[in-house]
């Protein structure tokens, strides 16, 4: 296990996005596919912004991650190679315990070094490519009366997102999907840059959070997303309706799905990868969340499934509003499923596995 320790503000991780990257999940010295054990890096000295590593290995038991450029000394995002998914079209909606697969599935592999191509492969796309398209999807369920949201019942919305197809976009070729989320306020516009050569690679989708008619438990009327709702969130069923969607019109590797965010689209980021690492229809491969975190607390916390997955964690020093206790707390999780030696953030730290991240652009070590 290695620990990597910078101040940073500004990083990109590029972990098996290329689609015919090879990669196999692996622990901490464990591998469950492929060979070769995987380095679970988990980071951060006092008093400087954190990042953590959790990577799953590919053939020769390592991950690529590549230095990325950055707007405003905001985060820019890569991902990580991932597990197995599946789904045909259809619409979930959320019961009062949580959210319901919608129709179709099947057809998926549990070998993650293959790429698996959804059924929009062959399709034209139907929107421009090399530019956000703004799009919108239904949603509906209903909350239990013990729902952490003021807001109780039946519920509908309308959602929006906004997918930026690459620029030599080939209907025929399987890409990764990086779902991405803003922070409290704004919408799936306000998301990260990335390097050119990244976005020549990926499907992005920007992700707007829910209205403020949802009545968060913990920041009413701040424009974010349903973090803190457990299996109650309104955007599980974001999440599944809009995997179903883009999956039966665009072509995209099932294999290979990620999610990132800043502040509330950081904590949201976490949870997909809590609840949907090696989902059997929409899994999630990786994470990289920036200054948000997992909910330690049994109202807000979600249903977390026990496979592996990567990620990596980054943590503002200046950022007053999200201690790094959740990001903590969503490492410790992420190192328990990676089958890690160390089961802490603090643990891995106690025993000397504290290594630099070179962040490049340019920059120094300590931005």
């Amino acid at each position: 296990m290695t620990l990597v320790s910078s101040r940073v503000v500004a990083l990109a991780l590029v972990a098996g996005l290329a689609a015919g990257l090879s990669s196999a999940i692996a622990g901490c010295g464990t591998s469950d596919a492929g060979s070769g054990g995987s380095p679970f890096g988990v980071a951060g000295a006092a008093g400087a912004a954190t990042a953590g590593a959790s990577s799953m290995a590919g053939s020769a038991g390592s991950t690529t991650a590549g230095a990325g450029g950055s707007s405003a000394g905001a985060t820019s995002a890569g991902a990580a190679g991932m597990a197995p998914a599946a789904g045909a079209a259809g619409m979930s909606t959320a019961g009062a315990g949580g959210s319901s697969a919608g129709a179709g599935g099947g057809g998926m592999t549990n070998d993650i070094t293959k790429v698996v191509k959804s059924a929009g492969c062959g399709k034209d796309p139907g929107q421009a490519i090399g530019s956000a398209v703004k799009g919108t999807i239904m949603t509906m369920g209903t909350k239990p009366p013990d729902a952490a949201d003021s807001k109780k019942g039946p519920w509908a919305y309308t959602r929006e997102y906004y997918v930026t197809l690459p620029a030599a976009y080939d209907p025929s070729k399987a890409y990764p999907v990086l779902f991405e989320g803003p922070g409290c306020g704004g919408n799936g516009s306000n998301i990260y840059a990335l390097t050119p050569e990244i976005k020549a690679t990926i499907i992005r989708v920007g992700l707007t959070p829910p209205p403020n008619d949802i009545g968060h438990a913990t920041n009413p009327g701040q424009g974010c997303f349903d973090d803190k709702e457990g299996d109650d969130s309104v955007d599980w069923v974001f999440y599944e309706n809009l995997y179903d969607k883009l999956t039966a019109n665009l072509c995209i590797d099932r294999n290979r799905i990620f999610t990132a965010g800043n502040s509330s689209g950081s904590w949201f980021s976490n949870e997909l990868g809590c609840k949907y690492a090696g989902d059997a229809t929409r899994p999630v491969r990786g994470v990289l969340p920036n200054t948000g975190g997992l909910p330690s607390e049994a109202q807000f916390e979600p249903t977390c499934t026990d496979k592996p997955m990567s990620g990596m964690w980054v943590h503002e020093i200046m950022d007053q509003t999200n201690g790094f206790a959740g990001n903590k707390f969503a490492i410790a999780r992420a190192m328990k499923v990676n089958k890690c030696t160390n089961d802490s953030y603090d643990a891995a730290v106690t025993a000397g596995n504290l290594e630099n991240f070179p962040i490049g652009g340019g920059k120094p070590d300590d931005t």
